[in-house]
Formats: structure tokens, C-alpha cells, sequence
């Protein structure tokens, strides 16, 4: 049997990495958030084959003190330069939350632009979708008042926006996580060909369940948008449900091929 391959141990936690899995997936946060997140999928998913690799980015929990790169593009070379190796060794796919959906979405391209195999999935989730972003001001340029009730209307900070001092602490990375996301812009020409598993919350005012079918623009694969109970936040409240959609996505169609 394989020795199994070390995730990049700056940029992942939790994992449990398996000697053969039957694929593997990476899981990018929200903005503010990160790899506690996803910290019981590894062992939740570990009995399907399935090898989690949670996401920490620069900016929050053990990397705080670091900076997050300036761009999409600069964060996407970095991810590939820790984990495309990896991505010649299994099938993988990739779940993003939120932001983690921008994410995912700029790693599969980037990966496709180094000649990398591509994304045996792709899992957008609670993302806005790209080509239809929010009306309003960008959020990351917005005065600290304004900023806070964007916040509020992501269902996100409900301890910082009680905690003045510890919202002064991590504004700058929240501003600095949506501007990430909010100043990228796919590239242009083919569209991916992985198949596309959409997810949103019945109760998410902030990325409403309209929108989410745009997201068919970037794929010529399969494509589905499932919903599930919760608002923005719903990896929290409903990730048993989620969780089981995952392991029927990555390993029933192969179990039934």
C-alpha cells in the first residue's frame, strides 16, 4: 500500500491523510473564517475513502499574524504551489464557502492554466455567483459603520459586532478577505469542464437562491443547485446534511459506475 501523501502543513489542519483514497477534497473557508470550519469532515468522510484537506489561509486562527496575498491570482499561485503535486496523485475536488466559492473557482482555472488535471467536482457554496455580484458598493472600501452591517447582513459577526475591541482586531482582515473576493473576476475563454454541485441556504438573504443557477456559466459538466435549511451560515447549522450531500456527490456515482 502507498505511503500516503503529507498535506502542506502551514496551509491545512485536521486531516487525516489516507495511503489510497478514492479522492480527495479540499475545503475552503469564508472570509473570516477557517479550517475549524470544516474540522469534523476529515473523520465524518474518512470511512468513504474520502481524504479531507481543510484550508488555512493567511489571517486567521494559527496564521493570523499573517497577510493574505494582495489578489486572487497571487493567493491561487501560492495554493499551487503547496498543493498541485497533490492534485497529480488522486482525484480531488474542491468545496469553497462564501468566499471559499470565489476561491475554488479561481484554483480550478488556475489549475488547468499549469496543465494540472482538473477538479473531479467542484462544490460553490453560499458563493455569490461571479458574473452577478452584489448591486451595492463593494463591501471591503465601505466606512467601519457600513462595513459592520454588511456584515450583519452575511448573518457573519454576531460576536464582533458585539465586541467592539475585537472587531477593531479583525476588520483589517475582513476587509482585506472581501476585497479577495470581490475584485476578482474569472477568466475569460473555455469554461471549466468538472460538473458543478451548488449549494445555498433557503434562508440566505444575502446570496439568494435566484442567483445561484449563474454559476452554470463557468462549466460545461454536469450542474445542480441543491438547497438546504439555514441562512448565510449554514455549514453551521446544517452540516449533516451537507456533509452527507458531499459523500454522495464523490463516491456514489463511482460506487454505481
Amino acid at each position: 500500500m502507498p505511503d500516503p501523501v503529507v498535506p502542506p502543513s502551514r496551509w491545512t489542519r485536521f486531516t487525516l491523510p489516507a495511503s489510497a483514497p478514492r479522492v480527495r477534497l479540499v475545503c475552503l473557508p469564508c472570509a473570516g473564517g477557517g479550517a475549524t470550519a470544516y474540522r469534523s469532515w476529515p473523520r465524518e468522510l474518512a470511512g468513504a475513502s474520502v481524504d479531507v484537506w481543510p484550508v488555512q489561509l493567511p489571517g486567521r486562527e494559527n496564521r493570523f499574524e499573517e497577510n493574505l496575498p494582495g489578489s486572487m491570482e497571487e493567493l491561487v499561485e501560492e495554493l499551487l504551489d503547496e498543493f498541485g503535486s497533490a492534485f497529480r496523485t488522486a482525484p480531488y475536488a474542491l468545496f469553497g464557502h462564501s468566499m471559499g466559492a470565489h476561491i475554488a473557482l479561481a484554483l480550478a482555472y488556475g489549475a488547468r492554466s499549469r496543465g494540472l488535471p482538473g477538479p473531479v467536482r467542484l462544490f460553490p457554496s453560499a458563493g455569490r455567483p461571479p458574473n452577478r455580484p452584489d448591486p451595492g458598493p463593494p463591501a471591503h472600501n465601505l466606512p467601519k459603520a457600513a462595513f459592520t452591517e454588511r456584515l450583519r447582513a452575511y448573518d457573519a459577526g454576531s460576536l464582533l459586532l458585539r465586541e467592539p475591541e475585537l472587531l477593531d482586531m479583525f476588520l483589517p482582515k475582513l476587509r482585506d478577505d472581501f476585497a479577495l473576493f470581490e475584485n476578482y473576476r474569472p477568466p475569460g475563454g473555455e469554461p471549466l469542464d468538472c460538473p458543478f454541485t451548488v449549494l445555498g441556504g433557503l434562508d440566505d438573504s444575502s446570496v439568494p437562491a435566484a442567483l445561484l443557477p449563474a454559476w452554470s456559466a463557468y462549466t460545461r459538466g454536469p450542474f445542480e443547485v441543491r438547497l438546504v435549511a439555514g441562512g448565510h451560515l449554514f455549514l453551521e447549522t446544517a452540516r449533516d446534511a451537507v456533509v452527507r450531500l458531499v459523500r454522495r456527490r464523490l463516491v456514489v456515482p463511482e460506487a454505481a459506475g
